[in-house]
């Protein structure tokens, strides 16, 4: 639910923002169902006729990046432009950083991942967080506070571990259908992304006819985040040309 802090200023001047946190996710409930991709696209599409929008700009990072693809796929008349960042491939968990999920997901480990979710602690926190940026100097002490009192306040392994255990779902109904996208695409990538690295976001690229690629160098898989002058300028240079 931070991940997005520096865009607001920088996109709020042109555009209406909407930030929600996914159901099972952030601040929002968490029902004890199978969060399969039809599950979060019935959220979304419900999110959208709550607040009267019937079509949309959207951006989205890694597993949202996955949403706002099936979105397209399933209803292109809601999707005006996507701006995809450092997400969502096919054949998510045989890509770099996939192996401790795939782990966990052959020996069906459910309640270790829920173990291990609840004992996570600040030092193991700071370290996975540094893991997924390009500079670890930007994971301050404040920075894994604050992620930490989120995850220990809001958290719950629940709705992870049961998207993860849906994956079969995207890559059987969504994933060979990414070809199909006509939105007006945006594919931004981190240079140093250590958990899908830049080829995997060139293959996107080629996937999505007409759609543009850019590299952001020095950042990791948040690079809205990381460098952020930089990605909110192609951002709205794409959403407004």
């Amino acid at each position: 639910m931070w991940i997005w802090e520096h865009q607001i200023e920088a996109l709020r001047k042109r555009f209406t923002l909407f930030i929600p946190d996914l159901i099972g996710h952030g601040r929002s409930e968490k029902p004890r169902i199978a969060y399969t991709p039809m599950t979060y696209l019935t959220w979304l599409e419900g999110f959208l006729n709550a607040v009267g929008i019937e079509r949309a700009d959207f951006v989205g990072n890694s597993m949202g990046c996955g949403l706002i693809l099936a979105t397209a796929i399933r209803s292109p008349e809601r999707v005006g432009r996507l701006v995809l960042i450092s997400g969502f491939p096919a054949q998510v968990l045989n890509r770099r950083g996939g192996s401790h999920l795939r782990r966990f997901l052959r020996l069906r480990m459910g309640f270790l991942f829920s173990l291990a979710y609840h004992l996570l602690g600040r030092r193991t926190l700071r370290t996975i967080l540094r893991g997924i940026v390009c500079d670890p100097d930007q994971i301050t002490p404040a920075v894994t506070e604050r992620a930490y009192r989120l995850q220990k306040d809001y958290g719950k392994a629940w709705p992870l571990w049961s998207s993860l255990c849906q994956l079969h779902e995207w890559e059987q109904h969504y994933a060979p259908h990414i070809g199909q996208v006509s939105a007006p695409t945006l594919v931004l990538w981190g240079q140093n992304d250590g958990f899908f690295p830049p080829a995997v976001g060139e293959e996107l690229h080629r996937s999505i006819p007409g759609s543009r690629f850019a590299v952001i160098p020095h950042a990791g898989h948040l690079p809205m985040w990381e460098q952020p002058d930089l990605v909110n300028r192609l951002i709205l240079d794409f959403l407004t040309s």
